[in-house]
């Protein structure tokens, strides 16, 4: 009777192993009773190579109305090259079953995982901040939202380091891959531009591996090349291709020979490197007309820093001489000018528009700047601002007054000099305004 028991327990205990071994890379949270929401973790592949693509996804269980996530705290991602996939304007639930009971689904973040070390690596830290909505409560009141944060399971990635030996030229390509190099001719006049394109096509690790670097012959020369990617959005792993576009310019007629590529790639489906070859290019130059040879429409920029060097050098040299010349003119004029100032002066010290420059001198070293811009208001306020004397503030207006009637009267009634009444009147304001200076 014992064996009969005991054996079917035998059969039991060895199917619950078989099950937990073939489990997926799947973790999840246990359901919130209360809430009736959780996060679950998942992972397409938890057993990479290094340098393989994987896809790390975070899913939001739930029940009744959808929750609002109005804050998340971003994963610890690392030992791994990560990029977040574009999310979805409108993020779309779904409906399933959980131990019978409804539930509805929705992925909120997505991440495309590279690893860059072998050994374990754990993913974890990511969290929601969700409300929760309530339907209306008694009486047609509306229920305040309840505020759960919610948060999601670890999850591990067991990376495998690449077979030794790992062959020389290894770039980070794991996947299958194409690789094609074309030209867009190959007869081609000396100074004329040649295009040639390097196109990469597979599935794989397209986002993290390098191009392999063209060699062209030394009287090439050539602009850093164009790169441009054409990449499927929901591929797991990335899918499209990565074209590379070259222009350069042949210096010198004769026969070339562009070698073939070589890019080594590793399949993770067949665990074994591969070296991908291009075919190689045959470009024939032919000597350019003389009339052209040196008038290329288009130059690489080196070309053209090397033919206008004696340009720029001839442009600095005149714009230093004319700098010179000016500032020599410059000097000589000022030199007059204060000269034919000088003579005025001993002539005109007097004079309505002498005294009025003397009174804003004295104003600007009492603290008022630009006073001849200012208007009669801003020209008191400025006034009392520096704390000048009341008698001071109530003549100089007038003074000033005085002195613009005289310079702006009709031209034959207008004097040489100031009368000796306004000029008294002067020279006591700006006795003043030195005393108030200190000056």
């Amino acid at each position: 009777m014992m064996r009969g028991v005991v054996h079917p327990l035998y059969r039991v205990v060895f199917m619950l192993v078989i099950v937990l071994t073939c489990a997926p890379a799947t973790v999840g949270a246990q359901v919130n009773r209360g809430h009736k929401i959780f996060l679950v973790s998942s992972i397409n592949n938890s057993t990479p190579y290094t340098g393989q693509e994987i896809l790390l996804t975070y899913t939001l269980y739930f029940k009744d109305s959808a929750p609002k996530i109005s804050n998340e705290t971003a994963p610890m991602l690392r030992g791994v090259w990560s990029k977040e996939t574009v999310p979805e304007r409108y993020i779309q639930s779904k409906q399933t079953l959980i131990q019978g009971e409804p539930f509805r689904f929705a992925v909120v973040k997505q991440f495309r995982l590279v690893p860059l070390q072998s050994g374990k690596i754990i993913i974890s830290g990511y969290s929601i901040l969700c409300n929760l909505p309530h339907e209306q409560g008694i009486g047609g009141q509306e229920a305040t939202d309840t505020r759960i944060r919610i948060t999601a399971p670890d999850i591990v990635v067991s990376t495998f380091a690449l077979p030794e030996p790992v062959p020389e030229g290894f770039s980070g390509a794991v996947g299958t891959f194409q690789l094609e190099l074309s030209a867009d001719k190959q007869n081609v006049k000396a100074g004329e531009p040649l295009s040639l394109k390097l196109l990469l096509a597979g599935s794989g690790s397209l986002l993290t591996l390098k191009l392999p670097d063209l060699q062209l012959p030394e009287s090439f020369r050539q602009n850093p090349p164009e790169i441009t990617s054409v990449l499927q959005t929901n591929s797991v792993p990335t899918t499209g291709s990565i074209t590379a576009i070259i222009t350069a310019w042949p210096q010198s007629e004769g026969d070339y020979q562009i070698p073939s590529l070589h890019m080594v790639t590793f399949n993770p489906e067949t665990r074994q490197y591969c070296t991908l070859l291009s075919k190689p290019l045959s470009i024939k130059v032919a000597q350019a007309p003389q009339a052209t040879k040196t008038t290329s429409s288009i130059l690489p920029l080196s070309a053209v820093a090397e033919q206008n060097t004696n340009l720029y050098l001839l442009l600095l040299v005149t714009t230093i001489a004319l700098l010179f010349l000016m500032t020599r003119a410059v000097t000589l004029l000022t030199k007059k000018n204060k000269m034919n100032a000088g003579n005025v002066h001993t002539d005109s010290d007097t004079s309505p528009a002498n005294l009025k420059q003397q009174i804003f001198v004295a104003l600007e070293k009492a603290g008022i700047k630009s006073p001849g811009g200012l208007t009669r208001m801003e020209l008191n306020n400025a006034m009392q601002d520096i704390g000048l004397p009341d008698d001071v503030q109530s003549a100089l207006p007038a003074v000033i007054d005085s002195l613009d009637r005289i310079l702006y009267s009709p031209t034959d009634k207008k004097e040489d000099r100031t009368p000796d009444t306004i000029t008294a009147k002067v020279n006591s304001l700006l006795h003043a305004l030195r005393a108030s200076t200190g000056s």
